[in-house]
């Protein structure tokens, strides 16, 4: 029900308009008779009218002198003009006052009832505009963070195509970037976080947190200027208008960035538990440069190939490598590597376990001292070598080695290794498998077998090396070198292996992650869960989805 109130000072004409139409039909409720335009103004004090039905002349306060002394209280309704004086002045002064019409009196009812339904229908379509514009707005604000995050993508990956206008769109899309000066940085989980194996739901909010933690700890670098959003499970900002930078000269990461994003790794790790690392990319010109910056922020995290996990990576201009240290010698074409390889092959061939796996970690540090190199190029190196091992195995006529399965596995894991310490991890495993195949050949030390039985009996209890040393009546040292010598892997890896090999038995029949854990030995699901990637590349859960394919 719409209300309507009438202002007019004849009795007759005032009752009239109440009694003679039948306003409920129409959905209009008569909220109340002024006499005069200040018994009006007082009437609307109390409740507001949707629409006023109004005399030009009355005492005290006229019919225009209301309309307006209410418009400027804050008053919203709708106004129809009734009048005896068709004089061109109110007319004029009614249309400044928005008023819908202006009816001249004498008039039937029917012509008042057809004035007031038209304001009627132009308060309705005025709502219904406002009611979808609020849907519209709502709507916005709920997707605003998916549409911003869509368009960064789209310019953190592409140059501008032929007729884009990216300065327009950030104020179209209210970004707080500018149009100068954009910097990507480059956010990545060095573990799946614990969420990311529960529901969805749980890492959306986790990466909503710390997408807002890294807007708030970087904003006042940026002075404000900059957005944050998701790449897949990547994290990215782009900001402007960086202090301290000088296009005019090779970029070189201020000091106040860098402490700020000290402070970002430290906040997201005392909130969120997160292990993170970091690559930022160059200031570039502008907005349509975006795509430039996000390539260097790339190029930096490559150095956690080497350089392990946890870091912070900055691009360096100039170089034309990130680290600012050339390229000394091509991985591929190491004449060292070649020969480190060869000894390798002739020490695993010889059943020199010690040997074989002492030459592996100098083969690794030829990498480690070569800041230059490239990921790709260095599991290029190392799948040639498996396969040069495989055939190792197969000219010596090894047998109990499955090397179709155990290739396919490093096959598929090496484009999944991010760090040169879990490509050393995998080597280790693929070595030891070959040492283990070798050694079926010739019997185990005594002492050896007797742990390895102690470990398959007890292996999902708190086991320690000093337990299976005194069972074996020798020492922590001794037991320790023993399976090095004879498996060419410590204890405790050992250990760890075969609660994964176990562990994998239990992930077929899609028990879950914490029950795995407790089974195979392991008190907390986040150790369990580091200690299966670490051996076989892959999270628990990434390898029970595996299973499905």
């Amino acid at each position: 029900m719409m209300k309507l109130l009438i202002a007019e000072d004849e009795d007759t004409i005032r009752e009239g308009i109440v009694n003679m139409i039948d306003w409920k039909s129409h959905q209009i409720e008569v909220m109340g008779e002024a006499g005069n335009g200040s018994e009006a103004l007082a009437l609307m004090e109390n409740e507001q009218p949707d629409l006023l039905l109004t005399d030009i002349r009355m005492p005290q306060m006229g019919g225009l002198e209301l309309i307006e002394v209410a418009r400027r209280r804050g008053y919203g309704f709708r106004s129809i003009i009734l009048s005896g004086y068709n004089e061109f002045s109110y007319a004029k002064q009614a249309i400044s006052l928005g008023v819908v019409d202006y009816v001249l009196k004498p008039c039937r009812p029917e012509e008042i009832l057809k004035t007031v339904l038209k304001a009627k229908e132009l308060i309705e379509r005025q709502r219904y505009q406002e009611d979808e514009q609020l849907k519209r707005d709502r709507s916005w604000h709920k997707n605003a963070p998916l549409v911003k995050s869509q368009v960064l993508s789209q310019w953190i990956y592409h140059p501008p195509v032929p007729l884009e206008r990216r300065q327009e769109l950030i104020g179209e899309l209210s970004m707080a970037i500018g149009f100068e000066g954009p910097q990507i940085g480059l956010v990545s989980f060095d573990f799946d976080p614990p969420s990311a194996t529960g529901t969805g739901q749980d890492f959306v909010l986790l990466r909503y947190a710390a997408l807002n933690i890294i807007s708030e700890t970087l904003s006042p670098i940026y002075r404000g200027k900059i957005e944050t959003f998701h790449d897949g499970n990547n994290l990215l900002w782009i900001g402007s208008g960086l202090a301290g930078t000088d296009s005019r000269k090779p970029y070189r990461a201020p000091l106040q960035l860098k402490e700020q994003i000290e402070k970002l790794q430290s906040n997201l790790e005392k909130y969120l538990k997160l292990s993170i690392s970091i690559a930022v990319g160059s200031c570039r010109s502008d907005i349509s440069e975006a795509h430039l910056s996000y390539k260097e922020a790339l190029q930096a995290m490559e150095s956690r190939f080497l350089n392990g996990k946890g870091g912070v990576y900055y691009y360096t201009e100039g170089t034309g490598v990130i680290g600012g240290a050339p390229q000394e010698i091509g991985i591929l074409d190491d004449s060292e590597l070649n020969v480190l390889e060869d000894e390798m092959l002739v020490a695993v061939g010889a059943g020199s376990n010690e040997l074989a796996l002492d030459l592996l970690e100098k083969w690794l540090d030829r990498f480690r001292s070569n800041p230059g190199c490239l990921k790709q190029e260095v599991n290029i190196r190392a799948t040639a070598f498996v396969v040069r091992l495989k055939r190792l195995a197969q000219e010596k006529q090894v047998a109990g080695f499955e090397w179709k399965q155990h290739l396919v596995n490093w096959m598929e894991q090496a484009p999944q290794i991010e760090t040169l310490e879990e490509l050393s991890t995998i080597l280790n495993k693929v070595m030891q498998n070959v040492v283990e195949a070798f050694s079926k050949h010739r019997p185990l030390h005594r002492t050896v077998v007797t742990a390895m039985e102690i470990i398959r009996n007890k292996y999902n209890t708190n086991l320690t090396l000093e337990y299976v040393a005194k069972e074996a009546y020798v020492s922590n040292t001794y037991l320790s070198s023993l399976f090095r010598q004879e498996l060419g892997v410590n204890f405790l890896d050992y250990l760890h292996q075969y609660r994964v090999e176990e562990a994998k038995k239990l992930l077929r029949q899609n028990l879950k992650m914490y029950a795995v854990a407790k089974l195979v030995g392991y008190g907390e699901e986040r150790h369990f869960s580091a200690t299966f990637k670490k051996w076989t590349g892959l999270t628990p859960s990434q390898y029970q989805k595996g299973l499905g394919k």
